[in-house]
Formats: structure tokens, sequence, C-alpha cells
């Protein structure tokens, strides 16, 4: 009976009600469609994180991390890598050699990172080679080996494919040493810092310059089966890289740790707020249907209905308010979201800022069920705590006094 009355009441004053409800409704729309905004934009520079740079895990030598000491190197490098493979869990593993150049070209000078690979494992774990927009997969077409370059860097020192490059590095007798290398391709990521510092050549190449003995590399990267993967992978790769130092891909980047972990906290905040600024609504709402009944309540306290019913039939009045409206924005959410998970949204005027950061200038929406979930308790929560004033204010009524308001 409580629940009819409540339901009827809600619509006495149809226009209020429907501003309410539809103000509720917008409200959500735009905080579901964010949330899974920005939940996309995560999933991305995680992915491109994972996919371009770091893979998910890596193995280093003790303390090679702490100054990329060449001396630092795995041994029988391909057998190990060649155990991890053989791990169900494992999608690709590659082996690779890393040192930091000084690089001179014709136009200009600038350090990076020179990662020695062999590129049909690293085609395997990485996708360098799907971001080639020029030239390419360090194929030799000539006498002198050639290098892939990322185009932020290409830019800087006015390089293009058969451009000529000069790379100068310590060996491992501590000597200077000065190598030609061509330029063979360009790739362009989502990260141009990424795209600045790193280039590739062949294994073999890298360490003939560094004269390192064969079967030895600076690092393994491996590819699980996804990203959530890695933290549980890595107790089984411990066990087979010894005394080594094995690392997932949030120990590598501490900063991508940091964005995963928090981003949560940051959506959920971002929705607080917007059901903050709803609830004052929802409460002026209440507060003005209250005292437009005052004579109504009176009468209802004077032929017997006790203060519990009176309270719960305006708080229902309030959830059913909220609740309408979570239904529509929820809905209209969610379905807005899903359009944009197989539609990009294109950020291509920001690419410029966005990719600084290492975030992609094309954005697909992500929605988790569980925040779906989450949000409609918060709704809920936000029409109960809304009608606690209102609902107090109707219960300090004087039966007397409230018959005999016009």
């Amino acid at each position: 009976m409580i629940l009819s009355i409540a339901w009827r009441n809600v619509w006495r004053n149809k226009t209020r009600s429907i501003i309410i409800i539809t103000s509720i409704a917008l409200g959500l729309v735009v905080g579901v469609f964010y949330m899974a905004f920005m939940q996309g934009m995560v999933d991305a520079r995680i992915e491109s994180a994972t996919k371009s740079e770091l893979a998910h895990l890596q193995i280093h030598a003790p303390h090679f991390l702490d100054n990329n000491e060449s001396s630092l190197v795995i041994k029988d490098v391909q057998q190990l890598t060649s155990k991890i493979q053989k791990n169900s869990s494992v999608k690709a593993a590659s082996y690779r050699l890393v040192a930091e150049p000084f690089v001179m070209a014709a136009h200009g000078t600038g350090g990076g990172r020179l990662v020695g690979i062999v590129p049909e494992m690293e085609k395997q774990v990485t996708d360098i080679a799907e971001h080639l927009i020029d030239g390419t997969y360090l194929k030799k077409n000539g006498r002198m080996p050639p290098v892939l370059i990322g185009e932020k860097l290409a830019k800087n020192l006015n390089l293009k494919v058969g451009s000529k490059i000069t790379i100068q590095l310590v060996d491992l007798n501590g000597d200077l040493s000065s190598k030609g290398f061509r330029v063979g391709g360009i790739y362009k990521t989502s990260n141009t810092g990424f795209d600045e510092i790193y280039l590739f050549v062949n294994y073999d190449e890298l360490q003939a310059q560094l004269g390192t003995t064969p079967e030895v590399a600076h690092e393994i990267a491996i590819l699980a089966d996804g990203g959530d993967q890695a933290d549980l992978l890595k107790p089984a790769i411990e066990k087979l890289a010894a005394a080594l130092e094995v690392k997932t891909w949030k120990e590598l980047s501490p900063e991508m740790s940091l964005l995963t972990d928090s981003m949560n906290q940051y959506m959920y905040v971002f929705i607080l707020i917007i059901l903050l600024g709803l609830c004052f609504g929802i409460i002026n709402t209440m507060l003005m249907a209250v005292l437009e009944r005052t004579k109504e309540i009176g009468m209802l306290m004077a032929i017997g209905m006790n203060n519990c019913r009176i309270f719960t039939m305006i708080i229902l009045e309030s959830v059913m308010l909220t609740i309408t409206g979570g239904i529509f924005g929820i809905g209209l959410g969610t379905a807005i979201t899903k359009f944009f998970e197989t539609t990009q949204i294109n950020l291509s005027m920001f690419s410029e800022g966005l990719e600084s950061y290492g975030y992609a200038a094309v954005v697909y929406t992500s929605l988790k069920p569980e925040m779906l979930f989450i949000i409609s308790i918060l709704v809920i929560l936000t029409g109960l705590l809304s009608a606690i004033y209102p609902a107090r204010k109707a219960l300090k009524l004087n039966p007397a006094e409230a018959t005999r308001t016009d």
C-alpha cells in the first residue's frame, strides 16, 4: 500500500518529476560515457605500452636496469628463451641486446636507446612491424646494415629511408665503437617519446659492434596471454630464470602501474561529484513536495499513520524518482558507450599533445560490467540520502497545526 501511494505521489506534479528524472538521466549519461571513455584511453595506453614498448614481462641480469652496463648479460639466452616458450601461458619470447648510442647524421646528432633484435622473434612479441610508415622491417638491401627508427627521431635529424647515420657506443672493452647504418624503415607508434628514443638493428650487427660473445643478451621480453596474467606468470618464469631478475610491465613502468591503479578512483570520484550535484536537486524537489502536502501529511498523522510509515513513504518517493532517472540514464549511457566501442572517437586535433604522453588519438570506449553495478548502487544510495532531510522535516509536523494549513 505504501509503495502504491509513493508511486502516485511521484506523479502528482508530472512536470516537476519529469524535470528531475531528466536531470538524473542526463547526469548519468555523462557519467557513464565519461567513465567508459577514460577506461578506453587507459586500456589503449596499456595495450600500446605492452605491445609496442615493454611486453608483459622482461628478464635482465641483476642490476642491469640500474645503469644499463653492457657487461651484465644473460648467458645461454637461446636455451633459456626456448624453455620459456614452452610455458603454456607464454605466447612468445624474444631476446635482445641493448646499448645507449650517440647518433650522428648529416643534419644533427642525438642520443637514444639502441636495441638489437631477431626480427622474426620480435614480431611475435611486439607490434613495431605493424607501425611501419615507410621502408622495411630490418631487411638488408645493401652493404650497410639497416636501422629502424621512429618518425619523431627522423624529423629531428631530417632523416628518410635510405639516409646514412653513424652510431657510436662504448663496447664491452670500454672503447668507443663507431658503425655506419642506413635507415631501412621508419615507424610511428602512439607514443612520440618512444619514437624519439628507440632505434632497432639486427641482433648480429649490435653483437659485433658491442663485442659480446654469442648466446648472450641483455634482456628477454615475454608476451603472455594477457596483461592481467603477468603477475601470475612471474613465479614460473623466476624458477626458469634462476638468479636473473624478472619484472612485470607494471614494475618496469611505475607510472603505468599508478595509472591503472588510480584510474578507477578518479572515475568514481567523478561520478560521485555528478551524483552529489543531483542529490541537491532531489532534496529540493522532495522538500517542495513535503511542504506542498503539509495538510495532507497532517491528516495522515491524525488518522493514525505512524511516523515510520510516513518516513518510508517519502523515502520511497525519492528512491523511485532516482531509480527511474537512473534506469533511463544508465540505459542510454550504456547504449551510447556500446556504439563507440566499435566506432572510433577521433581526437586527431589533439594528437600532438596526446601522443607526447603516449595516448592514441583514436579512442574506443570500454565499459566494464562492475562499473554499471557500482553506479546502480550509488544511484540508489543517492535517492536514500536525498530523502532523509525532507522526511525528517515531515516527521516534525504537528498534526493539529498541519491540518489547519491552507
